[in-house]
Order: C-alpha cells, then structure tokens, then sequence
C-alpha cells in the first residue's frame, strides 16, 4: 500500500470513528430509532469478534468477554435501564486492556510496556526498565478508571454526561493518553531512543497477534 493509500485509510477510520460517536450519542438520547440503535451498540462487539478471530493472541479469553458483552447487551435492552447497554461495548474494550496490561505486571512475567519497549529497541537500561514498569501500571490503571467512571456517571450523573463520556471522549481521552505518556518518555529520557506513538502501536498490535503456528515459515530441518 502506497503512502497516499495508506493515509486515506486512515483518514477514513478516523472519519468513520468520529461518525460512530455522534450517531451513538445521538442514540442513547433516543434520537434514533430502536432497531438502529440496536445496531448500532452491536458494532462494538462485531468488530470485537473479528479482532478475536484474527488478531488475539489468548482467543479463548476474548471470545468468552464477547460472549458476556452480547448477553449483557441483549439482557439490559429488554429492561428499564436498557441505555446501560450503550456502555457495555466500552467496558469490555477497557476492562481487556486492564487485563492485557495487568497481568504482566504479576510476578514472575515481563511488564507489557517493556517487553514492548525492548522488542523496539533491544535491551533496556535500568531506569528505562523502571519506568516502562510505571507505564504498565499506568495504562492498568487509565483503563479501570475509565470503566469505574462510566459507571459512576452513569449512576450519579445525568444521561448526557455518561453518553458525552463514553462516546465523544473516548477516542480524545486515549489519545491524550498516549501523547502523555510519550510526551512525558522525552522530558525525562532525552538521550534514550525514542519510540513514535505509531511505533509504540504498531508493537502493541504486533504483541496481541497470535502466534503463528511452528513450522510455517520455514522450521528448522
């Protein structure tokens, strides 16, 4: 894919994301009608699957989250607080970051970050260790936030800040995520090689694929 192309697309995700939220948004205040609507939470999920079929390195697991996020969804649009349905799809994308990023800070394992890290640059200094460690922590904890204050929002709050939540500031909060955290790995390691937000993605992507089977490219005779 030629250069051009390949920033058409992403203006074009980028396009079709911004157009999700609005019309999401527009749902949960019932501006939409119900079948549209229901469609509309179901995106999430289907685009979850795919993500799970061909990309998730522990299939099981995501699969098994897209299992309880349906029946939640189904379950809640047939009840009075059929609206909490519209926060189930960002429940699961953060609480299956919380876990793809905590449970390698648990003895024993490699924290994400600087597995990530090393696989860009080699190995590691010892402050850089340190710190891709706290950044680990870091993304864990930005993730269960964002799933604790949907839901204080949406139990203490009104519909319109709950929906303004998880639907148009979803995208910019993850995005002022990444620019802190990157913003802060220039301030404090000047001298270190620097990753760009695209290649700490691209490592993140490459991380979450599954392995591929032995023996596929070429295995040792």
């Amino acid at each position: 894919m030629s250069r051009k192309a390949g920033w058409a697309v992403t203006a074009g995700v980028i396009a079709a994301g911004a157009l999700y939220q609005v019309l999401i948004y527009r749902a949960a205040h019932g501006a939409l009608p119900h079948g549209f609507a229901m469609a509309l939470k179901c995106v999430p999920l289907a685009l979850f699957a795919w993500w799970g079929a061909t990309h998730a390195r522990y299939r099981a697991l995501a699969f098994l989250a897209l299992a309880l996020a349906a029946f939640g969804l189904w379950w809640a649009d047939g009840h009075s607080f059929g609206d909490a349905a519209y926060g189930i799809p960002h429940a699961v994308v953060y609480l299956s970051l919380a876990w793809v990023f905590g449970h390698t800070l648990a003895p024993g394992h490699v924290p994400l970050v600087t597995r990530l890290a090393t696989a860009v640059h080699g190995e590691l200094a010892p402050e850089l260790v340190v710190h891709t460690r706290r950044v680990t922590w870091a993304w864990t904890l930005f993730s269960l936030a964002q799933v604790a204050m949907s839901a204080c929002l949406y139990l203490f709050a009104s519909l319109d800040a709950w929906s303004l939540f998880i639907t148009v500031l979803n995208v910019p909060l993850l995005g002022l995520m990444f620019v802190i955290e990157y913003a802060v790995r220039v301030l404090c390691f000047p001298h270190h090689p620097q990753a760009s937000i695209v290649q700490a993605i691209r490592a993140f992507a490459q991380h979450t694929a599954p392995a591929e089977p032995e023996g596929i490219h070429g295995s040792p005779r």
